[in-house]
């Protein structure tokens, strides 16, 4: 668990508490560290959640398929974020997404049962544990709300600007988004080719510059 102090620390599920009470707090909440090779299956839809995920190292894609078997990307989770917690809020019987790795990485899983019920310890910490449990869902509402906006954009060009300025609220001027041009096309509910063209466009009107998946918008 040392090794993963740094991250942890950054975790919102466990802002305002003490480094010192981390280690006892992983603890009472059962957490565990499991190693996941690359396109390893995490959660699988269709199976009852029962862990908060926390990404230590890698990422991880979120994905629903619908009856024809297409794949749909729906969010990159990586260092420091959290999964699965609002399955697990809901008590859904079935998760109706699934949780991959996009690359060997690393994840925690937390018990969501200990993580809402208090231990007979009455830990002090448990209280804040909840409340910053009801602000990352929060925040995951706000993202998604975000991941509609765009998709219901028209044009292409509408739908990166809107995804890059979202992102740019968090990360300043210069952004790295989580994604390869396949899954960004995906991401947005594009083609590949016409998310490439508009790129290409955007960059010669002087509106984007971009290197891989660096990005700056300059307009």
């Amino acid at each position: 668990m040392n090794n993963y102090l740094n991250v942890l620390e950054t975790v919102g599920l466990f802002e305002g508490i003490d480094t010192a009470e981390l280690e006892t707090m992983l603890t009472c909440l059962n957490a565990e560290i499991k190693n996941v090779s690359r396109d390893g299956i995490v959660l699988l839809a269709g199976d009852k959640p029962r862990y908060v995920g926390i990404v230590l190292s890698g990422q991880l894609h979120i994905l629903w398929e619908d009856y024809a078997g297409n794949r749909l990307l729906v969010a990159a989770i990586t260092s420091g974020e959290l999964f699965a917690e609002a399955l697990c809020c809901a008590g859904v019987e079935e998760s109706p997404i699934s949780v991959t790795a996009d690359m060997n990485s690393t994840v925690m899983q937390l018990s969501f049962s200990r993580i809402l019920h208090t231990c007979p310890n009455s830990c002090a910490f448990h209280t804040k544990v909840i409340e910053n449990m009801l602000k990352v869902i929060a925040n995951r509402n706000l993202n998604l709300q975000t991941r509609m906006e765009v998709v219901c954009l028209k044009t292409v060009r509408a739908k990166v600007r809107h995804y890059l300025e979202a992102l740019a609220h968090k990360q300043g001027q210069n952004i790295v988004i989580p994604f390869n041009r396949e899954e960004m096309a995906g991401f947005l509910c594009v083609e590949r080719s016409a998310l490439s063209h508009e790129l290409s466009k955007m960059k010669k009107d002087g509106l984007i510059d971009y290197r891989k998946n660096e990005f700056t918008i300059l307009v």
